[in-house]
C-alpha cells in the first residue's frame, strides 16, 4: 500500500505544520544524543522497529548549538542510523545536515492521515471496488500517482485543521486553513485525469475523472 503524499510533502506547503500540530501519540520515535554528520544521522532510535520510512520528516535540536529544523527523511539504513536532507532537494542536489552532537530528536508522522485521504481519493475516482462490487485496492491501475499527490496534500492538511480547530471559533487561523485547504482539495481533485493501466501493460488503456466513474477511451 502506498500513500499518495508523504509527510515532507506537507512540509513543502505548511513549513510551521509540525511546530503547530505535534500529535504526540502519532510519535514514532524520539530521544536524545542524536549526531550529524554529512546526511547521515546516528541515534538510539530503533528506527527500523518504528518503521520509519523515506519521507517521513525528523526533528532535530540544540539551544545550545543553534540547531533546531526539520529534515526529511531518504533512507533508513538500520536501527540507529539514517540519511536525511533539506526538504524539497532531489537525488542529485540533496543539502547536508548541519553537523552537531547530542542532538535531540524525533519523528512525528501524520501517516493515518495519509492512509484516510487515499481512500477517500481512490472511494472518488471508484478505485475502490472491483466490477462485481467487492472491496479491491486498484490504485495498481494508475499510471502515475503523482496526480494525486496534491489532492491527497490538500486533503491532509484540511484533515489536520479541521481537527484542531474543533470546538473553536469559526473565525479561527485554524479554521480559516482548514476552510482554504480543503477548497484546494475540492478544486485539484476535479482537475485530475488518471490514466489507467488495467491490463499491466505499462501504457494507459482509458481516462478517469472524478465526475464520472466511467471508463472512455482517451
Amino acid at each position: 500500500m502506498t500513500n499518495f503524499s508523504t509527510d515532507s510533502d506537507l512540509l513543502k506547503w505548511e513549513p510551521a505544520l509540525f511546530r503547530e500540530l505535534a500529535l504526540e501519540h502519532q510519535c514514532l520515535t524520539r530521544g536524545t544524543g542524536a549526531a550529524t554528520s554529512g546526511m547521515q544521522v546516528t541515534a538510539d532510535g530503533r528506527f527500523v522497529a518504528s518503521q520509519v520510512r523515506p519521507g517521513h520528516v525528523i526533528h532535530l535540536a540544540s539551544a545550545d548549538q543553534g540547531v533546531d529544523g526539520y529534515y526529511e527523511v531518504v533512507s533508513v539504513e538500520g536501527e540507529s542510523l539514517l540519511l536525511a536532507t533539506v526538504v524539497g532537494c532531489g537525488p542529485e542536489d540533496w543539502v547536508p545536515l548541519p553537523e552537531a552532537t547530542d542532538l535531540d530528536f524525533s519523528i512525528i508522522t501524520f501517516d493515518p492521515q495519509h492512509e484516510e485521504a487515499r481512500w477517500t481519493l481512490l472511494q472518488r475516482f471508484g478505485l475502490e471496488t472491483d466490477a462485481s462490487g467487492n472491496q479491491a485496492d486498484l490504485e495498481r491501475w494508475i499510471v502515475q500517482q503523482r496526480a494525486l499527490r496534491r489532492a491527497s496534500v490538500a486533503l491532509v492538511l484540511a484533515t489536520l485543521y479541521r481537527g484542531q480547530a474543533a470546538g473553536g471559533p469559526a473565525e479561527s487561523g485554524l479554521a480559516r486553513k482548514a476552510d482554504h485547504y480543503a477548497r484546494l482539495y475540492e478544486d485539484d481533485a476535479a482537475k485530475v485525469r488518471l490514466g489507467l493501466d488495467r491490463n499491466a501493460d505499462g501504457l494507459p488503456d482509458d481516462v478517469r475523472t472524478s465526475a464520472s466513474f466511467r471508463l472512455r477511451r482517451d
